[in-house]
């Protein structure tokens, strides 16, 4: 008869001992990585957050060093930038400390180098240089009306100097930011001539005399330019070279582009309908005759907005500088003005009493005079 074998096992307590340390180490081991991670992930993150906030600062003083050098830019800037060179295409203006603008190429023997202080306190931290915009033959770019359209692009004969700007900031923990920036002074109205119109235009009256021929140190011009015809009656005078009168014209001034442009910086504001103003004064030009131009040192921006209608200036109005009207002029009686005047619509002038524009008329429609 078989016997059954019972075989007695024996499990010592110190093998658990030894599992749960092993385990234990494990948890510990895994505890330290992930707060090692974690460590090093917030130091990381404190990093890109102090780099930013560099960078960021670097920024805002390059922002600080462009507008320091538009500033200067302004007619009414009390600390303006100079340009005595403005066809020069090695000249260069920075703006800093002479340490940090001679790390920029500034030499202080050479003539086609200026520099000038900060107009900010002196602990803000940039540098600027400034240069005449070139082409790529290395000529230098205007921006104004090189085409008599009435709109300013770059171009290599007329208008204003272009500007490249680049400022630099830089911090104390070494960040630098760049930023770059082309600007140019508004260019001043091409007039083509001493009347420009895109209508026929009636000149009337031995009295009336249109005169294109410089009295003030620029070019001459015709007397008038049209798109369309001048009538002429009653012995009118009219000059100007290289003729005086050129009819059938194929310029094309954007008049009211000019007008665009220039009323939104006026002294003067008006919204109208069919108006009619008499004596006013916006300056008050002196010296006119036939034959010699008024002079003025007022510079004021005129605009009136006729909703399609007219405004008419009458009863000895005046004024100097540019005239800007969004509709039909009326001139009566006893006029005068030391500028520029352009208007969308016609511009006529009737009646009794000496009526005298120094500087140009651009109408987007007639203009008649008598």
């Amino acid at each position: 008869m078989n016997k059954a074998r019972f075989l007695k096992r024996t499990f010592q307590a110190g093998n658990e001992r030894g599992a749960v340390l092993v385990a234990g180490l494990l948890v510990a081991l895994v505890l330290t990585i992930l707060s090692v991670a974690a460590m090093m992930s917030t130091t990381t993150e404190l990093m890109i957050a102090a780099n930013d906030r560099s960078a960021r600062e670097a920024f805002y003083l390059a922002e600080a060093g462009v507008e320091d050098a538009r500033s200067r830019f302004q007619a009414t800037s009390p600390f303006p930038i100079i340009d005595n060179q403005p066809t020069n295409t090695n000249w260069k203006a920075f703006i800093g400390t002479v340490e940090k603008s001679q790390q920029k190429g500034f030499q202080t023997a050479n003539s086609n180098h200026v520099r000038f202080n900060q107009l900010s306190p002196p602990n803000l931290n940039y540098v600027v240089a400034i240069t005449h915009k070139v082409n790529a033959s290395n000529q230098i770019l205007y921006w104004g009306d090189g085409n008599n359209d009435g709109r300013p692009e770059e171009n290599t004969t007329t208008g204003s100097n272009i500007y490249v700007i680049t400022s630099e900031g830089y911090t104390s923990t070494g960040a630098t930011k760049s930023v770059r920036i082309e600007c140019a002074r508004v260019p001043p109205i091409n007039a083509p001539a001493a009347i420009y119109t895109k209508a026929a235009t009636g000149i009337l009256g031995a009295s009336t005399v249109v005169n294109g021929l410089d009295s003030c140190g620029t070019s001459n011009k015709p007397g008038i330019i049209t798109t369309a015809t001048v009538n002429q009656s009653g012995n009118p005078t009219i000059t100007g070279l290289p003729s005086a009168i050129e009819q059938n014209s194929l310029m094309n001034i954007d008049v009211p582009y000019l007008v665009n442009q220039f009323k939104g910086k006026a002294d003067y504001s008006y919204n109208v309908n069919s108006d009619t103003q008499a004596n006013r004064k916006w300056g008050t030009p002196t010296g006119a005759t036939e034959g010699n131009p008024s002079i003025c040192g007022d510079r004021n921006i005129v605009h009136f907005n006729t909703n399609s209608t007219y405004i008419k200036l009458t009863g000895g109005s005046s004024g100097c500088g540019i005239l800007l009207v969004e509709g039909n002029l009326e001139v009566h009686g006893g006029f005068q003005w030391h500028g520029v005047i352009l208007a969308t619509g016609s511009v006529s002038f009737t009646g009794e009493g000496g009526k005298n524009v120094t500087g140009a008329i651009l109408a987007g429609g007639a203009v008649s005079a008598d």
